[in-house]
């Protein structure tokens, strides 16, 4: 089915989610990963997460009674890729965690250890330092002298620093935060992304105060020329 899906003219949820589903071969080869992963991955936009896991459990349930072993098994191969491609969800959203183990438990019961040993939602790791926003706690600290220039560090240098800064702060995001921040135009509790877009504001406003703070043009001239070499 996932080879009749026509994208172009549009597709209901419920189509989207039967040609995942039909993506899949019985062994879990997955024949349209880019439909696969594009559908998990933006979902949330058109159906909450544990809502599109009560439609694949329901999916499944359906399958039993129809005797149609292979719907049954694609639809856990389904659920194993939806949770080793985005295992964070399943950590970070207890109730789409329990829909799906709902769904194992059913499993179990039937005896069925098959298709059960594919959802293994148990092994996925804790995701919570993504959702956690350090306060600093001025208090008991010691006061040290802290400097804010670069001209001891070379243009690879800071940029290795700034990209760092870059790529925690994005590992922290998650889509529902891009999602909320959408939806009402605002950072309000979001602290994930208000403190994400806080640090580039803060960046764009150093490198602006290293330009300004030297008197002369060809001084200020050097200080663009080295951010450009970083931003090469």
């Amino acid at each position: 089915m996932a080879g009749t899906l026509d994208l172009d003219k549009g597709c209901t949820v419920e189509e989207l989610l039967r040609g995942c589903i039909e993506a899949f071969d019985d062994s879990g080869k997955v024949r349209d990963p880019q439909l696969v992963r594009m559908f998990l991955m933006m979902h949330p936009w058109y159906i909450p997460s544990s809502q599109l896991a009560a439609k694949l459990l329901h999916i499944y349930q359906q399958s039993r009674k129809d005797n149609s072993n292979s719907l049954q098994v694609k639809t856990c191969h389904l659920v194993r890729y939806w949770i080793s491609a985005f295992p964070a969800e399943f950590d970070l959203n207890p109730e789409l965690a329990e829909q799906i183990k709902e769904l194992k438990a059913l499993l179990d019961q039937e005896g069925n250890r098959r298709h059960s040993s594919l959802i293994d939602i148990d092994s996925v790791p804790t995701y919570k330092w993504k959702r956690q926003v350090t306060q600093r706690n001025p208090v008991g600290q010691k006061k040290r002298k802290m400097s804010l220039l670069f001209d001891h560090l070379e243009p690879m240098e800071l940029a290795e620093h700034l990209t760092y800064l870059e790529y925690r702060s994005f590992c922290k995001i998650l889509f529902q935060d891009y999602h909320s921040f959408v939806t009402h135009g605002c950072t309000v509790d979001n602290p994930v992304l208000e403190r994400f877009i806080s640090l580039f504001n803060s960046v764009s406003q150093w490198v602006q105060l290293m330009i300004l703070s030297k008197p002369t043009a060809p001084q200020r001239a050097l200080v663009i020329t080295h951010f450009v070499h970083v931003a090469e």
